[in-house]
């Protein structure tokens, strides 16, 4: 490479020597046109000192390129080393998910094959061989199948979204720390927003993205059609919604109306159990759990009151929304919802993905993307009341690598592998999940069907990190949840939900912070 840049500098300076020669030439030699022909020279100089820079800079941009190549090579000459000379390297792999999710397992036999041709054409008699699999388990059950696995010295490499968050597997012991993989295997994530993949949790990085989960407010459009709305004012109503001029308030006073004129068997739905689409609203006002400052728990008890308000006008006052909602089951959830007895859903992006994939219309089955544009529309979440902000979490989900595994660092080349553009493509269009690699975006299957994920992408500067870096975020999510379930239910007011949080968080949760 140094040979080569020096013989660049040698060519450019003797076409600089010699137009400099000429032009000295003409100054010796009196002509009475000399200084049109000076300024002609000067000109073509500068445009070639122009070039030059322009080669400079490009010389320069390829030979980071190659040096970042040259360190992943070394790598992974490096890691040849802990290889058998010949023979299988088995790996396992546990993926949770959603139902149109599949890719995330696939896509792990995919990196693999790829690992494997780059490792013959390194002369290596060496196979590695996944067993990859992919399941729409509830939370406690991936729990305890793993917990089991664990115990029994059976644990996979590999795990996604499979029961605990990498948070708790780090606390547990259970994660391998992944900051020397990223620093070696750097050029793997080129085009990886920083935000994405440095996720840090006690200086430590414990995950690769896998992709990105945005979530949506979504609503039927000939729910509102029947309502006597008009195309334009249909159309209308995402952008007044990610404006904030329409907030929660009016969106339960459009759902009443919906349900008093027996269009909807229920105005508002959202998911059942904890998770991250319960508190967007609290987030909406300015609230947060969090405190990066710190690295310690927050809640604040005025946005606490403001944020079980709402739930308690869903279901209690405006009564558009069932009082044990959080109970519900999911499959009634989106079978209500895709078959319009439900006019508006706080959901998330993969949603639209799963309805399909997935056979929740009575009559059509999947729905077509067709249907879909014609009859759903979807938005931020609304701002919980005015003068607070409508938004949406984006969360990155990674695999995670567990140090029972013998070959860790070949379960993270085969886990970032998966995730290369054309890979993440299948699995970001078929799941409607934003991607995490830049150069997804380029490639053919996402631009000609990712037409719902292009307009999410639009709304990303309005969205809150979803990430939780703290050890004790599930039980905050527990106490929350106990607290939203009898607020629901009619049990308590949010003022006794307040109290009933901050007495608990109090009691249970190491040095929380909380405000007024």
């Amino acid at each position: 490479m140094a040979e080569k840049r020096a013989s660049i500098y040698a060519i450019v300076a003797l076409i600089i020597g010699l137009l400099i020669g000429a032009a000295i030439g003409y100054i010796i030699k009196p002509a009475p046109s000399i200084s049109a022909e000076l300024e002609e020279l000067k000109s073509k100089y500068n445009e070639l000192s122009s070039k030059y820079s322009e080669l400079e800079s490009k010389y320069s941009e390829l030979e980071s390129k190659y040096n970042e190549i040259e360190k992943s090579y070394n790598a992974l000459k490096s890691l040849i080393g802990t290889f058998p000379k010949e023979g299988v390297i088995k790996l396992k792999a546990w993926c949770g998910g959603a139902p149109a999710e599949g890719y995330r397992a696939k896509n792990l036999e995919r990196g693999a094959e790829l690992l494997n041709k780059i490792l013959k054409s390194l002369g290596l008699n060496v196979k590695v061989e996944i067993e990859a699999t992919f399941e729409h388990v509830p939370r406690d059950a991936a729990r305890s199948r793993l917990m089991a696995a664990w115990e029994a010295k059976e644990a996979p490499d590999i795990v996604i979204d499979y029961g605990y968050s990498a948070v708790e597997l780090a606390d547990m012991g259970w994660a391998v720390p992944l900051d020397e993989y990223y620093e070696k295997y750097s050029v793997l994530f080129a085009d990886v927003p920083r935000s994405m993949w440095e996720l840090r949790y006690n200086g430590h990085i414990w995950t690769i993205p896998q992709d990105a989960a945005m979530h949506v407010f979504y609503f039927r459009k000939d729910v509102l059609r029947k309502m006597g709305w008009s195309e334009e004012e249909i159309n209308a109503l995402a952008a007044k919604i990610n404006n904030g001029e329409t907030t929660f308030e009016d969106i339960m006073k459009i759902a009443k109306e919906a349900m008093d004129k027996g269009l909807v068997e229920w105005g508002i739905y959202h998911r059942k159990g904890p998770g991250g689409s319960l508190w967007i609203p609290y987030y909406s006002l300015g609230g947060k759990f969090y405190d990066p400052e710190t690295g310690k728990l927050t809640i604040s008890k005025s946005k606490l009151l403001d944020y079980f308000t709402l739930f308690y006008k869903m279901t209690q006052v405006y009564k558009v929304t069932p009082p044990t909602m959080i109970a519900t089951d999911w499959r009634k959830i989106h079978t209500d919802f895709v078959n319009g007895r439900v006019l508006f859903w706080m959901g998330g992006s993969w949603h639209w993905g799963e309805w399909q994939r997935v056979e929740y219309h009575e009559t059509l089955g999947k729905l077509t993307p067709e249907y879909a544009w014609e009859n759903i529309g979807f938005s931020l979440y609304p701002a919980t009341k005015p003068g607070a902000n409508p938004g949406a979490f984006v969360g990155p989900h990674g695999y995670v690598i567990l140090s029972q595994s013998k070959y860790p660092e070949v379960a993270f080349l085969v886990a970032a592998l998966a995730t290369t553009p054309e890979f993440e493509a299948d699995h970001c269009v078929e799941g409607a999940r934003l991607p995490t690699h830049a150069g997804t975006r380029g490639v053919s299957k996402f631009v000609e069907q990712g037409k719902f994920l292009a307009e999410l992408s639009k709304l990303t500067d309005k969205t809150w990190a979803e990430w939780m870096p703290h050890s004790e975020w599930s039980k905050l999510v527990e106490i929350l949840t106990e607290a939203l379930t009898k607020v629901e239910a009619g049990e308590i007011s949010p003022q006794d939900a307040v109290d009933l949080v901050v007495s608990r968080a109090k009691a249970e949760i190491t040095n929380i912070i909380i405000t007024d």
